[in-house]
């Protein structure tokens, strides 16, 4: 038997603690912060810990409770038509957003969880969580977004919870300038060793993995591989995903000049992804705002180099430059065909550093500074096979 603090409060703990992850969108939706949150509550339950999950029910027929790999899911409530509401200038179906804010609320009155575990989406749940249980919530940050709206609601939401958290350091920075407590980072994890990395010598094409939205920007990325092709190069543009734009991007590359070497194949599998990964020369992120997307763990862990544009809400700049993974380039097809030729001509040096840094985003490694920064104290001295607390106390 254990002691587990957190802030002020102490819980007795045969094993782990019990936590409760309130995130708008989940599996089977497919988003960073959805993969995001899978991983770490998979990792979660395998470092003992009870793990719950609370999302809105973004389409027909999915089950309201399902228990999925040790992780029990509650959706509520569920609106089909939540990802494309009657206004569409809205993005999201805000009364479903207030209905779910006041179930956040319920469900925090009656449940004895130990954390509280929130995205940054749909940022009102925060507002309605009980003061009394503030002193339990964590906020993950996701993105920073500019305009009126976005910076007021940035600017409060951090005072709602007792620890604040963020995909990346540029993204923490952000977020810092509005409380007091430190902003500690809490990136995308990977299962590192189910990535692979082929020799340079059996690689070949651009690659692009993601939703396909609007803000992913990807004409701009078929507009600089049109350039590349016109000045020689011999590799293919393989664009993977599946989303609201797909569509519209298939009608894209449908008019291309390069057409015959523009490749959609739609949602891929896991092995698929890794394979791709693997086997591609660079992974090229277009997008007009990110925060830490998963793909460019996964391509670091595979020695894929990474290119991308320095839009102001890309927090994929940010990180490529961190890691030294890859090149920023300024947002014209030009310099994006540029920049994916000087990332090629570095070849080895970008994968090399991209293969290095990934180890450091394992999910084990991420659990464990999660269990860190909420359980101040937690030393993995003897980690028994049902929990990995051994010790704890109050910081």
């Amino acid at each position: 038997m254990e002691l587990i603090f957190f802030g002020l409060e102490c819980i007795e703990r045969r094993y782990g603690v019990r936590i409760g992850i309130f995130v708008e969108l989940f599996a089977p939706s497919v988003g960073g912060q959805e993969l995001f949150f899978e991983g770490l509550s998979r990792q979660f339950v395998k470092n003992g810990h009870t793990v719950d999950i609370h999302c809105i029910g973004h389409a027909s027929g999915l089950t309201p409770v399902e228990y999925v790999d040790g992780i029990t899911i509650y959706r509520y409530p569920t609106d089909a038509s939540y990802n494309a509401p009657r206004f569409k200038m809205m993005k999201r179906a805000w009364p479903t957003i207030i209905k779910y804010a006041l179930h956040v609320r319920r469900v925090v009155k009656v449940t004895s969880y130990d954390v509280l575990f929130l995205n940054q989406w749909p940022l009102l749940h925060a507002v309605t969580i009980p003061k009394s249980q503030r002193a339990k919530a964590v906020m993950h940050w996701c993105e920073i977004r500019t305009g009126l709206f976005y910076r007021t609601i940035q600017a409060l939401l951090p005072r709602f919870v007792a620890k604040n958290v963020a995909v990346s350091e540029a993204v923490g920075r952000s977020i810092q300038r509005y409380t007091a407590r430190p902003v500690h980072t809490l990136p995308s994890g990977i299962d590192v060793e189910l990535y692979r990395s082929l020799p340079r010598n059996r690689r070949s094409g651009i690659c692009h993995l993601g939703r396909m939205a609007a803000h992913k920007n990807i004409p701009l990325l078929i507009d600089a591989f049109e350039l590349l092709k016109d000045r020689g190069y011999v590799g293919s543009l393989t664009l993977a995903g599946d989303g609201p734009a797909l569509d519209e991007i298939r009608e894209r590359a449908r008019i291309s000049r390069h057409a015959s070497d523009i490749i959609l194949p739609g949602l891929v599998s896991d092995a698929d992804k890794i394979e791709l990964l693997s086997r591609s020369e660079a992974l090229v992120i277009s997008s007009l705002r990110e925060g830490f997307p998963r793909v460019v763990a996964e391509a670091m862990a595979s020695g894929l180099p990474v290119v991308t544009c320095d839009f102001e809400m890309n927090g994929t700049k940010e990180v490529v430059s961190s890691y030294d993974c890859g090149l920023v380039t300024l947002p014209t097809p030009d310099c994006l065909a540029q920049g994916v030729l000087g990332a090629i001509a570095r070849w080895d040096h970008y994968s090399a550093t991209g293969r290095s840094a990934a180890k450091t985003l394992a999910w084990t490694l991420i659990a464990e500074r999660f269990e860190e920064l909420v359980v101040p104290g937690l030393v993995d001295r003897a980690p028994s096979p049902r929990g990995r607390f051994s010790e704890a106390r109050v910081a």
